[in-house]
């Protein structure tokens, strides 16, 4: 108690025109949320706490704002376990304020003692909400770094285990951590990263996507994501025993896992929990899906209008059949259904899940019968469009769904003009862009080795 009522009566009139009271009124005189509260004197001159009541504890405020005097403060300032003190100036105050401390001054000081009174807003540990988990640790990544941080410190335990930190925004000043492990991370690639996160320019970051998109250059920005996003603790932790490096963001529950290779997009967690024959049967399962999502739209369009001649005789007469009376050509009725396909799964998505369900079922079902009816598309073209629409949710990584999504269309475009002939043409301009693609200095279309061994 003595050296915080030093603290306290040093906060004496210095040289200055102006008080730090007076400064930091007229910083936050316009927040709702401010508030000064005189708590007594030091001599003649009296003594205020000043912070933001909505970012400070409210316990922790009502123990200090019932003080009847200095004496009485000071005192409880020592009993309080945990409440640091420290003098700053107005710069330093302004933001100690904005991070939820609170600043004791007298009326004519130029300096501050600084009280952290910080109540960070969070929700609990839960269960991850984009990712489904089947079998494995069924806690997910919220949005305070230091529980996340203390997630993957649970499933890692050793020294071996590194934490960068630093802050990106003039004006948010977000949290940015970089997590790797000793001995099996690439150093160049951690320097690499240090050097891209000290080069951000920008007035706040909310999200790890934004992060993202901040830290590669806008001539490398391409279709595909060049980073893993994950809400599981143990499928980050996995990925840093391999050598990989995982970034998260202050205020994001998404983990950015560096880099990351094409194959890193289709495994699920569960691989690593189940037999390994069934884990590769799984893996063939989701490749299969990933060329019929591609390339089952555009062969129909490629075999029923371009080369009908490939097609046994008896699959013509039926493809025929079935569009009998079916006014538009091949590739409009085909970018319809592929249209009205991905609307309904938009909607699905973006609308409240009390009522997401019945849109599903209507667009699906109902509409799905009435334009056949209506002779407006085929029978065999549903059946296609709805195969395609099913190989789309086996992907594990929502980001490379989109892209999925988007690609039908290229090749649907490619498989219009040239049928078969246009098909392989854009796949083969699919395969070599990705050979070109590197995400952070490792190749897109190789699988990266396991560079050590780290032992928890």
């Amino acid at each position: 108690m003595p050296e915080i009522l030093e603290a306290i009566h040093r906060l004496r009139a210095g040289s200055g025109s102006r008080s730090l009271f007076g400064m930091l009124r007229d910083a936050f005189g316009d927040s709702a949320d401010y508030r000064t509260e005189a708590v007594g004197a030091s001599g003649s001159e009296p003594v205020y706490i000043c912070f933001l009541a909505s970012l400070c504890s409210t316990q922790k405020l009502d123990l200090l704002l019932g003080s009847t005097g200095i004496g009485e403060l000071s005192a409880k300032l020592s009993r309080y376990n945990g409440t640091s003190i420290g003098e700053a100036d107005q710069p330093a105050c302004e933001k100690a304020i904005c991070n939820g401390s609170a600043v004791i001054c007298t009326s004519l000081s130029e300096n501050g003692l600084l009280v952290d009174l910080s109540e960070t807003q969070q929700r609990g540990i839960g269960s991850p909400i984009t990712e489904s988990v089947l079998q494995g640790p069924m806690y997910a990544f919220n949005e305070n770094l230091d529980a996340n941080t203390a997630l993957i410190r649970q499933q890692i335990r050793s020294p071996k285990l590194k934490m960068w930190e630093t802050k990106v925004g003039e004006l948010s000043q977000t949290r940015i951590a970089v997590f790797y492990c000793q001995g099996a991370a690439d150093p160049d690639l951690l320097a690499s990263l240090k050097e891209r996160i000290g080069n951000i320019q920008a007035d706040g970051i909310q999200d790890s996507g934004q992060l993202l998109r901040l830290l590669v250059s806008r001539k490398k920005l391409g279709l595909f994501p060049l980073a893993m996003s994950s809400e599981r603790p143990d499928r980050s932790t996995a990925d840093l025993l391999r050598g990989k490096m995982v970034i998260m963001v202050n205020g994001s529950p998404f983990a950015l896992t560096v880099p990351a290779v094409y194959t890193d997009f289709w495994h699920s967690p569960e691989d690593n929990y189940v037999n390994p024959y069934v884990a590769y049967f799984l893996l063939s399962l989701r490749f299969l899906a990933m060329f019929m999502n591609l390339f089952l739209p555009a062969l129909y369009i490629a075999l029923t209008s371009v080369n009908v001649d490939v097609n046994r005789l008896e699959i013509s007469l039926a493809a025929s059949a079935s569009r009998e009376g079916v006014p538009y050509p091949v590739f409009v009725e085909t970018f319809l259904m592929l249209l009205i396909i991905d609307f309904i799964t938009e909607a699905g998505i973006r609308l409240p899940k009390t009522i997401s369900s019945t849109v599903t079922m209507v667009g699906g079902v109902v509409l799905g019968q009435a334009i056949i009816q209506a002779n407006i598309v085929s029978n065999l073209l549903v059946i296609i469009v709805a195969a395609t629409a099913i190989t789309n949710f086996i992907v594990i990584d929502y980001q490379m769904g989109l892209v999925q999504r988007i690609l039908k269309y290229f090749i649907a475009i490619g498989a219009t003009v040239a049928g078969l002939l246009g098909i392989m043409f854009c796949f083969a301009c699919l395969v070599f862009y990705l050979s070109c693609l590197e995400s952070f200095g490792a190749p897109y279309l190789t699988s990266l080795r396991r560079k050590g061994a780290i032992q928890p």
